[in-house]
Formats: structure tokens, sequence, C-alpha cells
């Protein structure tokens, strides 16, 4: 098993500088929520207090920021992405900050962001704005209040949740909201909720975006993904604003897409809107991006990558994985390209240095560490 973590300032200060042929991405974790939903499955906690989270952004992230100053000032990235966890727990004020602390973050072509609808308000949506951010996402996940407190979530109202999208439109920001299936038995049952969603979201709500999944704590089931897609297919035929810009909704990929977990992303316009996790397959963003991750806190440790290297897989794994992330991506600019919408076409090229120089460059950097280089 590879452990790069220790070392990983040092490791990622000399092989991020390595030019390649992929996009490069910043991302900033926040390990913070308000409250822990039971169906979540991602890296944050409730913080313990006013000082830890003012700890957290006087300090911590701060401190990370510098460790790969070196790399934010020499490094051309494409993408930000601020996730969590809950990045508008922050006030905007303490956001401005850490956009501040960045080296070169104005110049960062797409900036994107997570959000709670319970958190943001038209201080953040403006902050957004002000920054040149393209896309802001935030889980609502259904409109059920019984649901949502069955989950342990806060509850938006209606309102709130129109008010918020028709600000993004005024931007011309990507307002996304992310919808879960399966929410409240975890079976078939559940549908007829996540219709009423649909049509709510689909008619008078309107984000730009939508992404739909199913819960990742409920059975997986062939007859449950079908039903979904069947559902999709039937709102998407109902208001034809919408389109699903990740995927064909063809019941051939049902069992495909239930094994991986896929998402659905309908869009009512800016179709050709293109970052790092819109495969519909969550894993597949792995391929074509090289990741630079900051935001980790104790045990929480935001998911990073560098060619070939994870501190979490052995060289088996990471092979089984690459290799299943770059058949996924093959896929989504299949379907792209035939719904006419622009891909990355990261596939058509197999490299990922420019040449051999930067290669064996690697190499000898990896020779003076314990990891080994693995050559895939």
């Amino acid at each position: 098993m590879i452990n790069s973590s220790k070392n990983k300032v040092e490791f990622f200060n000399k092989l991020f500088l390595i030019e390649n042929n992929w996009e490069n991405v910043f991302y900033v974790h926040t390990p913070f929520c308000l409250q822990k939903c039971y169906y979540c499955i991602y890296s944050s906690k409730v913080p313990s207090s006013k000082e830890e989270m003012k700890g957290f952004y006087d300090h911590v992230i701060p401190r990370q920021i510098e460790q790969y100053k070196n790399i934010l000032e020499n490094v051309t990235f494409d993408q930000i992405y601020f996730g969590g966890g809950t990045p508008t727990i922050a006030d905007p004020g303490i956001l401005e900050k850490i956009y501040k602390r960045i080296p070169g973050f104005i110049d960062i072509p797409l900036k994107t962001t997570e959000a709670s609808p319970y958190t943001i308000t038209d201080e953040h949506i403006d902050l957004f704005h002000e920054y040149g951010f393209a896309y802001v996402s935030f889980g609502v996940q259904t409109l059920s209040k019984r649901i949502l407190e069955k989950q342990n979530r806060f509850v938006v109202s209606k309102e709130k949740l129109i008010h918020i999208c028709r600000r993004f439109d005024e931007y011309n920001m990507i307002s996304n909201i992310d919808l879960i299936f399966y929410l409240d038995t975890g079976d078939l049952d559940d549908l007829e909720q996540t219709r009423q969603d649909l049509e709510e979201m689909m008619s008078t709500i309107r984000p730009v975006s939508m992404t739909l999944h199913s819960n990742y704590r409920s059975q997986k089931r062939l007859e449950k993904r079908t039903a979904m897609i069947r559902l999709i297919n039937q709102m998407i035929h109902k208001y034809p604003v919408y389109r699903c810009v990740n995927s064909l909704l063809e019941m051939s990929d049902a069992e495909y897409d239930m094994m991986n977990s896929a998402e659905y992303r309908l869009m009512r316009h800016q179709e050709n809107f293109n970052f790092y996790m819109l495969p519909k397959i969550p894993q597949s963003h792995a391929y074509g991006h090289n990741i630079l991750s900051i935001g980790e806190y104790g045990s929480i440790k935001p998911r990073y990558n560098y060619y070939y290297i994870f501190d979490f897989m052995d060289k088996y794994i990471l092979k089984k994985f690459y290799n299943k992330s770059k058949t996924l991506n093959l896929d989504f600019e299949r379907i792209r390209t035939k719904i006419g919408l622009a891909h990355h076409d990261f596939t058509t090229n197999d490299k990922f240095f420019i040449d051999e120089t930067g290669k064996e460059k690697f190499k000898e950097i990896l020779k003076h560490t314990r990891y080994p280089y693995y050559e895939l």
C-alpha cells in the first residue's frame, strides 16, 4: 500500500511542477456542516464551537495554502472547486479572505463551489458573482419536510429556493440542485415523492441544472434503477426545456449505471458547460484531471491525485481504477458527441507527460523517495 500523505507536501511541490497534458484542478475542502444528514457519505463533521471553525479558517487553510504556494504561483490551474462539507457555513467575508490568499485565484478560468440552501445568503451570491464563479451547487435532496426531518436535515422553503435560483439567473451563473431518489423507504414507493419534487423543480423553481442520483445507502436493484431512468425520461418529455447532458438514459445502460452509482444531470441552458465532476459516473473524474487538494483536517482527508499516485490504493487496485476511469470517460465522450455537446477529448491523447523529459524527471524524483513508480 502506498502511503504518500505523510510526505505529500514535499512530494507534490516537486512533482506538480512537471508540465502535463491534463487539466489542473485545485480542490478546497470544507470539513464542516451545521448538521450531519443520515444519508451523507462525505467527509464532514459538526463543528464543536465557533472557535473550532475560526481556527480552521484563520490557521489551517492559510497554512495549507502557504505549503503549496510554489505550486499555486507557478502552475496554471484550469479549475477550482470548493466542496465539503458546506462552504457557505462560513460568512462571505471569511470566504473572500480565502480567495485573496490563493495565488492566481482571480485568473483561474473556471470557479465552482458547493453551497447549502439553508446557509447561503444574498451576500454569498454577490460574492460569487464578484469573483467570477460559474457554477454553484446546493443539495435540496427532496421538498418533503417529513423526509428531510427524518434524515436530520434542515427544511428550506420553496420560496427561498426560487429566490436563490432567480438570483443566480440574474448573474448568469449556473445554479445546480441535487435531488436524491429513494431517500424515504429506500424502495419504489418513494418515486411518487420524487415525481412531485421534479414537477416543482422543472415547472416553478427552475434551476439551470439538476443532478439526480439514488440514495447511496439504499439497496441497489436493477428494478429501482430502471424505474428511476423511466421517471426522468417522462419528466424530460413533459418539460423538454431540460435535457440530460451526461447520459443517453437508455434502459440498456441501467444495469451498468446501477453498479457504478451513476448520476444524471439535467440542464435547461448552458448545456456545453463542462467540469471535472460532470460525467455520469462520479469516479470517472480522475482521468484527465490532475487534482491538488487542501482542507485536510484531523481524520478528514479530501481526495487528491497525481500521476498514478494515490495514498489509499496499492498498484493492482490503482491499475484497475485507472483503466476503469479511462473507459468511463470514453463512454462520456461518446454520449456528449451523440447529443451534440462539447467534451474534453482527454482520451485522444493517452499521454500524461508532454514529453519523455517530464517522465524521466518524475522517475528521478521518485527514486529519492520510498514511492515506487508504476507504468500502466
